[in-house]
């Protein structure tokens, strides 16, 4: 494993951010996303990828409701 991406939306299981094309986040643990609209829950989930690119699937979610 070579690191993780995070995904986010405002609708549970679908996300802005194509696969592939989520916030990486390298090998933290945490990541700060910064300049979501207020007023909008967000649903978030992480993969981890491979040396090779490949990603798992995506982790259980978590929501943060942005006021």
């Amino acid at each position: 494993m070579t690191g993780y991406r995070v995904y986010y939306g405002t609708v549970s299981g679908s996300y802005l951010q194509a696969l592939g094309k989520g916030l990486s986040a390298g090998n933290a643990t945490t990541l700060v996303v910064t300049g979501l609209p207020r007023g909008y829950m967000y649903y978030f989930a992480v993969t981890a990828v491979g040396a090779n690119g490949e990603e798992s699937a995506f982790s259980n979610e978590a929501t943060k409701n942005v006021q």
